[in-house]
C-alpha cells in the first residue's frame, strides 16, 4: 500500500506534467487531428507516451545528478525553469484571445510509418519537448531522492498515459467542440494559470 508520504510527490509529477503537455502545440495538433481522421492514431498516442516516458525519466535524474554534483545547478536550473514558465503562461493568456481553434487540414497521412514520423520529428526536433522533460519536469522531480522520485516520475509518466489516451480515443468525440474557438480559449487559460503556479512552487522551494 503506498503511504501518504509517496503519494506527494505521485500527484506532484502528475499535476505538473499535466499542465505542462497540455499546452497547444503541434504534437498535440497533430494526434488530435489524426484521432479525428482515425488514422493511425493509437500508434501515434502510443510512440508520444514512449518519447515522453524516455524524456521525463532522464530529465528527472539528470537534474538530481547535476545537484549533488554541488555548485549552483539546481538554483539555475529553477530559475530557468520558473522563467520559462511565466512567459509560456504568458503565452498561453495571449493565446486564449488570438487561438481560431484547430483548423481542418486536407493533407492526409498516407502510411503508418509516415504518421509515426512525423510525430517524432514533432516530439523530438521542438525544443520546447526539452525544456519541458529535462528543464521543468527534472528540476521539480530533482527535489525528491530515492523512492519518492520514482513515484514523481510515476505521475509524470501516468498523466502524459492519460493525456495522449484521452486525444486519441476522443478526438473523433471532440471535433465539434474543438473546432470552436472559445473552447481553445478556456484551455489556454487553464494552462496559463497552472504554469503560474506551477513557477511560484519553484520558486518558494528555493
Amino acid at each position: 500500500m503506498v503511504s501518504g508520504l509517496l503519494l506527494a510527490p505521485l500527484a506532484k509529477g502528475f499535476l505538473t506534467t499535466i499542465s505542462l503537455i497540455m499546452a497547444i502545440g503541434a504534437q498535440n495538433a497533430f494526434l488530435l487531428t489524426q484521432s479525428i481522421r482515425r488514422q493511425y492514431h493509437f500508434s501515434i498516442a502510443a510512440l508520444c507516451v514512449l518519447m515522453d516516458i524516455a524524456l521525463i525519466t532522464a530529465g528527472v535524474f539528470l537534474v538530481a545528478n547535476l545537484a549533488q554534483a554541488g555548485g549552483h545547478w539546481m538554483l539555475w536550473l529553477t530559475w530557468l525553469g520558473a522563467a520559462f514558465l511565466f512567459s509560456y503562461g504568458a503565452m498561453a493568456f495571449r493565446s486564449a484571445f488570438t487561438n481560431k481553434g484547430l483548423s481542418d487540414q486536407k493533407e492526409w497521412i498516407k502510411s503508418r510509418r509516415s504518421a509515426l514520423i512525423t510525430a517524432v520529428a514533432l516530439t523530438l526536433l521542438n525544443p520546447h519537448a526539452y525544456v519541458d522533460t529535462v528543464v521543468l519536469i527534472g528540476s521539480v522531480g530533482a527535489q525528491y531522492a530515492g523512492q519518492s522520485s520514482w513515484f514523481f516520475v510515476l505521475g509524470a509518466c501516468s498523466a502524459s498515459l492519460l493525456w495522449f489516451t484521452l486525444l486519441s480515443v476522443g478526438g473523433s468525440m471532440m471535433q465539434p467542440l474543438f473546432k470552436n474557438p472559445r473552447t481553445w480559449q478556456v484551455l489556454d487559460v487553464l494552462v496559463g494559470i497552472m504554469m503560474w503556479t506551477i513557477a511560484v512552487s519553484l520558486l518558494w522551494a528555493q
